[in-house]
């Protein structure tokens, strides 16, 4: 899960740090915004319909339903600094949330109940570092995705004041040393923008989430 970055992006260090370098920023900014485009009603029906294909179908648990909502709102303010928020790619977030849960599901690919249940609100695998035990149970949904998007700003060296996630508080300041090691960008870089602003207008997540999906079913 997400702990586990830790340990191999230290096995990277320094041969890493010319990917890193390459990753997509994790602040959000005027330059690096999720595009206009990326509704989470979309993103809710295109989670929808890709578990109705499965046979038989499967759905997600109905407290999940505006789940992504939750990400927008939540995401953009995950952190403050001393004069403002400081938000997060959270579409980026969402997309890594499916991977993780199996768009939703909680099930292995073989329907197979998933190592963290649906019930712990834990939808990043925070905690859950090691093969057959248990991740972090989070009290309810909003606070499970504060949780995860606390975790995932945390690797862009923000410091993050007293985290959700026990897991957060333990790693912080050793993944923050390492990423500032790596580089690893907050803000996207002004020449990038320019290419990553062309290439949303002609991407639109929301109106491409069935290439998105099996891009990332096929990555998982």
């Amino acid at each position: 899960m997400l702990g586990r970055l830790v340990l191999l992006v230290g096995l990277l260090v320094p041969s890493g740090a010319a990917l890193a370098a390459a990753l997509p920023p994790i602040i959000a900014s005027a330059d690096n915004a999720v595009p206009a485009c990326v509704k989470p009603a979309a993103l809710m029906q295109f989670v929808a319909e890709r578990n109705a294909k499965h046979s038989p179908p499967r759905q997600a648990d109905p407290r999940f339903t505006d789940v992504a909502s939750l990400y927008q709102r939540i995401g953009t303010c995950v952190a403050r600094a001393p004069d403002k928020c400081v938000g997060v790619r959270w579409d980026f977030a969402f997309f890594q949330m499916l991977i993780e849960t199996n768009y939703l599901t909680f099930r292995r690919p073989d329907g197979m109940p998933g190592g963290v249940p649906a019930s712990d609100n834990n939808f990043a695998g925070v905690g859950a570092t090691v093969v057959g035990k248990p991740g972090e149970h989070f009290k309810d949904v909003p606070t499970g995705v504060l949780a995860h998007l606390q975790h995932v700003l945390m690797y862009s060296t923000t410091h993050i004041p007293e985290p959700v996630a026990k897991r957060t508080r333990q790693v912080q300041d050793d993944v923050q040393a390492i990423m500032r090691r790596l580089h690893r960008p907050k803000i996207m870089p002004a020449a990038t923008a320019v290419r990553s602003n062309s290439a949303r207008r002609r991407h639109c997540i929301a109106n491409r989430t069935d290439r998105a999906g099996s891009l990332l079913h096929t990555a998982a």
